[in-house]
């Protein structure tokens, strides 16, 4: 995943964020699951979308399904 991730410069941490994002996640839990800030779950979610010229979360969501990175959800 990490190499067509590059492509998109996108980091670990927004990979992350945008997994739990996809997972149904809040900001506040996706923050709580990271230790990290809400604000900063929606930086990163925010930089995601510059990175990907997504439109919203949900069109970021698709793009990253689309470009295959995430992975499949165990629920």
């Amino acid at each position: 995943m990490k190499a067509e991730t590059e492509d998109y410069h996108l980091t670990e941490r927004e990979l992350a964020v945008i997994q739990l994002t996809a997972a149904g996640f809040s900001a506040k839990e996706a923050a709580d699951q990271l230790q990290i800030a809400p604000r900063t779950v929606e930086r990163h979610l925010d930089n995601s979308r510059m990175k990907l010229r997504a439109r919203n979360r949900v069109h970021l969501v698709f793009k990253c399904a689309e470009q295959g990175f995430l992975r499949a959800s165990n629920s």
